[in-house]
């Protein structure tokens, strides 16, 4: 774990900006899975109905995702924290997982 010393000024603003291209990279993980299920709807295999509820259920998981950046990426406190995480996933050693996923009912 990394040193919980106060960073510097240039060092928040890095920490910064890679939490917010995680972010960005896990909305773009989910909003993957709400496209597959676009081309499922217009290929004719899901109902309309079935496209709906993952647009719901994606909706559901940004906000969750939104949750947890936001508990920890505005407190210069906790950046060495979800540092810290984000390097967990990048080893694979953890990962951020929405409590519901697309594909489940």
């Amino acid at each position: 774990m990394r040193d919980k010393k106060l960073f510097s000024k240039e060092e928040r603003d890095k920490a910064r900006k890679r939490i917010s291209d995680y972010h960005q990279k896990k909305l773009g993980e989910l909003m993957e899975a709400v496209y597959q299920k676009f081309l499922a709807f217009k290929r004719g295999e899901i109902s309309a109905f079935e496209a709906d509820y993952a647009i719901h259920i994606y909706h559901k998981q940004s906000r969750e995702l939104f949750g947890f950046i936001n508990t920890y990426f505005p407190k210069n406190a906790m950046l060495p924290f979800i540092l810290d995480l984000i390097e967990k996933e990048e080893k694979g050693e953890w990962k951020w997982e929405p409590k519901k996923r697309i594909d489940e009912r």
